[in-house]
């Protein structure tokens, strides 16, 4: 017995596929800036630690896509966890010292 996928099926995964790669990058990226941002250390250290960390954020925010019941959660997931980095990082670039 063959199993019909459908186009819906097909389009789902796609995007996930993008929210995972798209989505993952642009999280990681936000973050590691709200790192820097908010980590007390000095500037080269805490974006050393953003930088070897970020892989295993990428990782778990590719696995959350998949794992997500629908396309439409991944990419609200997505949205909810990046809106408060972008708050972050828009005051840090806004509000850092220029030396």
């Amino acid at each position: 017995m063959k199993a019909v996928v459908d186009a819906a099926y097909r389009w789902s995964v796609l995007s996930r596929c993008i929210a995972a790669a798209v989505g993952g990058y642009a999280i990681v990226t936000l973050l590691q800036l709200a790192f820097t941002a908010v980590l007390p250390w000095d500037y080269y250290k805490s974006l050393l630690f953003s930088s070897q960390t970020g892989y295993l954020y990428y990782t778990g925010v590719i696995i959350w896509c998949f794992a997500a019941r629908t396309a439409k959660r991944a990419w609200m997931g997505l949205a909810i966890v990046a809106l408060p980095l972008i708050l972050i990082d828009a005051w840090y670039v806004l509000h850092r010292s220029v030396t």
